[in-house]
């Protein structure tokens, strides 16, 4: 019986083990994802606002 529970002891680690590595490398990968979108969409927002905005005024003023 202590042979089997042991074992039962040690799939039990295993198999928990897996699951909080997958969810954390869940996790990282969403992270990850979710900062790499706000970043792309900022630097869209501010390349917009400088070709846009600042760029014609510097234009205007060279004329």
């Amino acid at each position: 019986m202590n042979l089997f529970l042991e074992r039962l002891l040690y799939f039990w680690l295993g198999i928990t083990g897996i699951g909080l590595l997958i969810a954390i490398v869940y996790w990282a990968l969403k992270a990850i994802i979710l900062v790499a979108f706000i970043c792309f969409f900022i630097a869209i927002l501010a390349t917009a606002v400088y070709h846009f905005f600042i760029a014609d005024k510097k234009k205007s003023e060279d004329n």
